[in-house]
């Protein structure tokens, strides 16, 4: 596991008690983001890791928490999945 010192991945909030990188994403309209929220579902089950979120209307933030100072592999692996459920659903894939 990589030390809390990293940056977090760009447009991403880095929480350092506890260690944590957030999102938040905004959407055009309810539909968006309940595309976003079930293929993020998706990508959860399969790595195994289920964020916090936080979600209204139009609006989603994304909070991984990390186990003490350390950023382990299946929650950095959730972050990318994060990104492209977003250009998927930007993109209208």
């Amino acid at each position: 596991m990589e030390r809390a010192s990293i940056s977090c991945p760009e447009g991403w909030e880095l929480q350092k008690r506890p260690l944590a990188w957030n999102r938040r994403l905004d959407f055009s309209d309810y539909n968006e983001t309940r595309e976003f929220l079930d293929r993020l579902a998706e990508c959860s089950e399969a790595c195994g890791y289920y964020p916090n979120l936080n979600f209204a209307r139009t609006y989603v933030v994304v909070s991984v928490q990390f186990d003490e100072d350390a950023v382990d592999a299946q929650r950095r692996e959730l972050v990318a999945a994060v990104q492209d459920c977003e250009r998927a659903v930007r993109g209208g894939q």
